[in-house]
Protein backbone atom coordinates (compact mmCIF):
# COMPACT_ATOMS: atom_id res chain seq x y z
CA UNK A 1 0.00 0.00 0.00
CA UNK A 2 3.01 2.71 0.78
CA UNK A 3 4.87 2.17 -2.52
CA UNK A 4 1.22 1.95 -4.52
CA UNK A 5 0.80 5.24 -3.04
CA UNK A 6 4.14 6.86 -3.77
CA UNK A 7 4.31 5.63 -7.15
CA UNK A 8 0.64 7.10 -7.66
CA UNK A 9 1.86 10.23 -6.68
CA UNK A 10 5.02 10.33 -8.58
CA UNK A 11 2.87 9.10 -11.67
CA UNK A 12 0.37 11.61 -11.38
CA UNK A 13 2.88 14.54 -10.77
CA UNK A 14 4.35 14.01 -13.53
CA UNK A 15 1.56 13.41 -15.95
CA UNK A 16 0.58 17.00 -14.40
CA UNK A 17 4.25 18.15 -15.45
CA UNK A 18 3.85 16.88 -18.98
CA UNK A 19 0.26 17.78 -19.75
CA UNK A 20 1.38 21.22 -18.25
CA UNK A 21 3.85 21.72 -20.96
CA UNK A 22 1.86 20.47 -24.14
CA UNK A 23 -0.62 23.40 -22.63
CA UNK A 24 2.03 25.81 -22.62
CA UNK A 25 3.26 25.00 -26.10
CA UNK A 26 0.31 24.78 -27.75
CA UNK A 27 -0.70 28.25 -26.00
CA UNK A 28 2.31 29.73 -27.20
CA UNK A 29 2.06 28.39 -30.71
CA UNK A 30 -1.62 29.73 -30.88
CA UNK A 31 0.19 32.94 -30.29
CA UNK A 32 2.59 32.74 -32.80
CA UNK A 33 -0.71 32.56 -35.48
CA UNK A 34 -2.36 36.03 -33.41
CA UNK A 35 1.22 37.72 -33.68
CA UNK A 36 2.19 36.56 -37.31
CA UNK A 37 -1.59 38.16 -38.15
CA UNK A 38 -1.05 41.00 -36.01
CA UNK A 39 1.95 41.64 -38.34
CA UNK A 40 0.49 41.61 -41.47
CA UNK A 41 -1.89 43.25 -41.08
CA UNK A 42 -0.02 46.20 -39.73
CA UNK A 43 2.16 45.88 -42.56
CA UNK A 44 -0.44 46.41 -44.75
CA UNK A 45 -1.79 48.82 -43.23
CA UNK A 46 1.04 51.02 -42.14
CA UNK A 47 3.97 49.73 -44.53
CA UNK A 48 1.92 48.87 -48.04
CA UNK A 49 0.51 52.55 -48.77
CA UNK A 50 3.79 53.82 -48.28
CA UNK A 51 6.59 51.01 -49.63
CA UNK A 52 4.97 48.54 -52.00
CA UNK A 53 7.93 46.26 -52.32
CA UNK A 54 9.19 46.47 -48.54
CA UNK A 55 5.64 45.41 -48.09
CA UNK A 56 5.62 42.60 -50.03
CA UNK A 57 9.18 41.39 -48.58
CA UNK A 58 7.95 41.74 -45.19
CA UNK A 59 5.29 39.46 -45.59
CA UNK A 60 7.13 37.04 -47.17
CA UNK A 61 9.55 36.97 -44.07
CA UNK A 62 6.38 36.58 -41.75
CA UNK A 63 4.98 33.83 -43.52
CA UNK A 64 8.32 31.97 -43.34
CA UNK A 65 8.23 32.58 -39.29
CA UNK A 66 6.32 29.48 -38.61
CA UNK A 67 7.91 26.95 -40.47
CA UNK A 68 11.26 28.43 -40.00
CA UNK A 69 10.58 27.99 -36.12
CA UNK A 70 9.12 24.45 -36.74
CA UNK A 71 12.02 23.86 -38.07
CA UNK A 72 14.30 25.13 -35.23
CA UNK A 73 12.19 23.09 -32.59
CA UNK A 74 12.36 19.90 -33.90
CA UNK A 75 16.28 20.30 -35.30
CA UNK A 76 15.60 19.37 -39.04
CA UNK A 77 18.62 19.87 -41.22
CA UNK A 78 18.90 23.19 -42.88
CA UNK A 79 18.50 21.11 -46.15
CA UNK A 80 14.97 20.58 -45.19
CA UNK A 81 14.57 24.46 -45.30
CA UNK A 82 16.36 25.24 -48.15
CA UNK A 83 13.53 25.00 -50.80
CA UNK A 84 11.13 26.63 -48.65
CA UNK A 85 13.48 29.52 -48.08
CA UNK A 86 14.22 30.01 -51.84
CA UNK A 87 10.71 29.39 -52.85
CA UNK A 88 9.42 32.21 -50.21
CA UNK A 89 12.18 34.60 -51.18
CA UNK A 90 12.88 35.00 -54.97
CA UNK A 91 15.66 37.62 -54.16
CA UNK A 92 19.43 35.29 -53.96
CA UNK A 93 20.63 37.58 -51.93
CA UNK A 94 18.15 37.65 -48.95
CA UNK A 95 17.26 33.97 -48.95
CA UNK A 96 21.25 33.35 -48.84
CA UNK A 97 21.40 35.48 -45.81
CA UNK A 98 18.04 33.59 -44.48
CA UNK A 99 19.78 30.55 -44.88
CA UNK A 100 23.05 31.48 -43.26
CA UNK A 101 22.25 32.48 -39.90
CA UNK A 102 22.22 29.92 -37.25
CA UNK A 103 18.94 30.49 -35.76
CA UNK A 104 16.61 31.92 -39.01
CA UNK A 105 13.61 33.11 -37.15
CA UNK A 106 15.80 35.77 -35.60
CA UNK A 107 16.67 36.47 -38.65
CA UNK A 108 13.60 37.58 -40.24
CA UNK A 109 12.57 39.93 -36.70
CA UNK A 110 16.16 41.35 -37.51
CA UNK A 111 14.92 41.95 -40.77
CA UNK A 112 11.06 43.14 -39.85
CA UNK A 113 13.54 45.87 -37.74
CA UNK A 114 15.82 47.03 -40.19
CA UNK A 115 12.81 47.68 -42.52
CA UNK A 116 11.50 49.64 -39.84
CA UNK A 117 14.48 51.35 -38.91
CA UNK A 118 14.84 52.30 -43.00
CA UNK A 119 11.13 53.80 -42.84
CA UNK A 120 11.34 55.32 -39.67
CA UNK A 121 14.62 57.32 -40.61
CA UNK A 122 12.90 58.36 -44.08
CA UNK A 123 9.69 59.56 -42.29
CA UNK A 124 7.46 57.46 -43.89
CA UNK A 125 6.26 56.14 -40.43
CA UNK A 126 4.85 57.71 -37.55
CA UNK A 127 5.92 57.12 -34.19
CA UNK A 128 2.49 55.02 -33.30
CA UNK A 129 3.25 52.72 -36.11
CA UNK A 130 6.69 52.11 -35.59
CA UNK A 131 5.48 51.24 -31.73
CA UNK A 132 2.62 48.88 -33.16
CA UNK A 133 5.45 47.43 -35.59
CA UNK A 134 7.61 46.92 -33.08
CA UNK A 135 5.58 45.41 -30.25
CA UNK A 136 4.19 42.94 -32.60
CA UNK A 137 7.95 42.24 -33.63
CA UNK A 138 9.00 41.76 -29.68
CA UNK A 139 5.97 38.99 -29.16
CA UNK A 140 7.22 37.46 -32.31
CA UNK A 141 10.85 37.15 -30.45
CA UNK A 142 9.44 36.29 -27.64
CA UNK A 143 7.79 33.12 -28.74
CA UNK A 144 11.20 32.17 -30.00
CA UNK A 145 12.65 32.17 -26.65
CA UNK A 146 9.15 30.90 -24.58
CA UNK A 147 9.20 27.82 -27.03
CA UNK A 148 13.25 27.41 -26.97
CA UNK A 149 12.89 27.40 -23.40
CA UNK A 150 10.60 24.61 -23.24
CA UNK A 151 12.54 22.61 -26.18
CA UNK A 152 15.71 22.71 -23.98
CA UNK A 153 14.50 22.42 -20.53
CA UNK A 154 12.66 19.27 -20.32
CA UNK A 155 11.56 17.04 -16.49
CA UNK A 156 14.71 16.10 -14.68
CA UNK A 157 15.90 12.97 -16.04
CA UNK A 158 16.65 12.14 -12.59
CA UNK A 159 13.19 12.19 -11.33
CA UNK A 160 12.14 10.12 -14.61
CA UNK A 161 14.76 7.43 -14.03
CA UNK A 162 13.26 7.34 -10.07
CA UNK A 163 9.71 6.92 -11.29
CA UNK A 164 10.82 4.41 -13.53
CA UNK A 165 12.73 2.46 -11.21
CA UNK A 166 10.05 2.56 -8.85
CA UNK A 167 7.80 1.21 -10.72
CA UNK A 168 9.60 -1.78 -11.78
CA UNK A 169 9.95 -2.60 -8.38
CA UNK A 170 6.27 -2.46 -7.44
CA UNK A 171 5.00 -4.48 -10.52
CA UNK A 172 7.71 -6.86 -9.46
CA UNK A 173 6.20 -7.34 -5.90
CA UNK A 174 3.04 -6.97 -6.91
CA UNK A 175 2.05 -10.52 -7.96
CA UNK A 176 3.88 -11.70 -4.70
CA UNK A 177 1.55 -9.69 -2.54
CA UNK A 178 -1.45 -10.25 -4.91
CA UNK A 179 -0.59 -14.35 -4.13
CA UNK A 180 -0.50 -13.78 -0.17
CA UNK A 181 -3.70 -12.30 -0.09
CA UNK A 182 -5.66 -15.44 -1.38
CA UNK A 183 -5.57 -14.73 -5.35
CA UNK A 184 -5.09 -17.63 -7.51
CA UNK A 185 -2.36 -17.79 -10.00
CA UNK A 186 -4.35 -17.02 -13.29
CA UNK A 187 -6.33 -14.08 -11.53
CA UNK A 188 -2.90 -12.77 -10.18
CA UNK A 189 -1.50 -12.86 -13.44
CA UNK A 190 -4.22 -11.08 -15.03
CA UNK A 191 -4.50 -8.20 -12.46
CA UNK A 192 -0.66 -7.37 -12.41
CA UNK A 193 -0.76 -7.92 -16.75
CA UNK A 194 -3.49 -4.78 -16.44
CA UNK A 195 -1.73 -3.04 -13.67
CA UNK A 196 1.60 -2.77 -15.39
CA UNK A 197 -0.32 -2.31 -18.62
CA UNK A 198 -2.07 0.77 -17.16
CA UNK A 199 1.20 2.01 -15.33
CA UNK A 200 3.64 1.55 -17.90
CA UNK A 201 1.07 3.15 -20.33
CA UNK A 202 1.10 6.24 -18.52
CA UNK A 203 4.72 6.50 -17.91
CA UNK A 204 4.91 6.65 -21.83
CA UNK A 205 2.51 8.96 -21.96
CA UNK A 206 4.06 11.28 -19.81
CA UNK A 207 7.43 10.76 -21.18
CA UNK A 208 5.97 11.96 -25.03
CA UNK A 209 4.79 14.66 -23.62
CA UNK A 210 7.53 16.06 -22.39
CA UNK A 211 8.91 17.46 -25.76
CA UNK A 212 5.68 18.49 -26.34
CA UNK A 213 6.81 19.72 -29.86
CA UNK A 214 7.16 15.98 -31.18
CA UNK A 215 3.18 15.51 -30.69
CA UNK A 216 1.93 19.53 -31.52
CA UNK A 217 0.57 19.74 -35.16
CA UNK A 218 3.41 22.35 -36.40
CA UNK A 219 2.97 21.74 -39.74
CA UNK A 220 -0.95 22.62 -39.54
CA UNK A 221 -0.15 25.45 -37.70
CA UNK A 222 2.60 26.63 -39.64
CA UNK A 223 0.22 26.67 -42.30
CA UNK A 224 -2.68 28.89 -40.93
CA UNK A 225 0.18 31.67 -40.28
CA UNK A 226 1.19 31.42 -43.71
CA UNK A 227 -2.37 31.57 -44.95
CA UNK A 228 -3.28 34.37 -41.95
CA UNK A 229 -0.53 36.58 -43.88
CA UNK A 230 -1.92 35.20 -47.49
CA UNK A 231 -5.38 36.82 -46.50
CA UNK A 232 -3.64 40.08 -45.42
CA UNK A 233 -2.27 40.74 -48.73
CA UNK A 234 -5.05 39.23 -50.99
CA UNK A 235 -8.11 40.01 -49.01
CA UNK A 236 -7.58 43.58 -48.60
CA UNK A 237 -11.00 45.60 -47.16
CA UNK A 238 -12.42 48.22 -50.27
CA UNK A 239 -11.25 51.67 -49.42
CA UNK A 240 -12.91 54.20 -47.59
CA UNK A 241 -14.74 56.89 -48.82
CA UNK A 242 -12.22 60.09 -49.38
CA UNK A 243 -9.40 57.63 -49.06
CA UNK A 244 -6.53 59.01 -51.43
CA UNK A 245 -6.06 55.92 -53.81
CA UNK A 246 -3.39 56.00 -56.94
CA UNK A 247 -4.92 55.41 -60.33
CA UNK A 248 -2.45 53.00 -61.48
CA UNK A 249 -1.82 50.97 -58.41
CA UNK A 250 -3.34 47.66 -59.49
CA UNK A 251 -1.32 48.12 -63.01
CA UNK A 252 1.98 48.59 -61.48
CA UNK A 253 2.02 45.90 -58.92
CA UNK A 254 -1.00 43.77 -59.01
CA UNK A 255 -2.00 42.01 -55.51
CA UNK A 256 -1.43 38.85 -57.39
CA UNK A 257 2.32 39.69 -57.48
CA UNK A 258 2.67 41.32 -54.04
CA UNK A 259 1.16 37.71 -53.21
CA UNK A 260 2.98 34.90 -55.77
CA UNK A 261 3.82 32.91 -52.52
CA UNK A 262 -0.06 32.48 -52.84
CA UNK A 263 0.01 30.94 -55.99
CA UNK A 264 -0.23 27.80 -57.21
CA UNK A 265 3.07 28.25 -59.44
CA UNK A 266 4.74 28.75 -56.19
CA UNK A 267 3.02 26.42 -53.92
CA UNK A 268 3.78 23.85 -56.66
CA UNK A 269 7.35 24.18 -56.52
CA UNK A 270 7.61 22.76 -53.32
CA UNK A 271 7.63 19.12 -52.66
CA UNK A 272 4.63 17.69 -50.27
CA UNK A 273 6.42 16.17 -47.87
CA UNK A 274 8.90 19.75 -47.26
CA UNK A 275 7.06 20.61 -44.72
CA UNK A 276 6.22 17.78 -42.58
Amino acid sequence: GTISTFVAFLLTLRSNQALSRLMEARALWSKVILNTREMSNLIVSFIYPVDKQLALLLGRHVALFGWLLKSQLRFTKKDDVVELVRTMLPNKRDADYLLSQRQKTVAVITRIRQVLAHLGKAHKLTTAEEIALDHTAHALSEAITSTGRIRASPIPTLYTSHTSRLLVFYLFCLPPALHLSGLDGIMTTILTMVVGFAMFGLDEISHLFEQPFRVIPMYQMSKRAMQATADCFTCRPPPLDGEKIVEDEEKELSQRELTSYWSNKDMSQMSDNLME
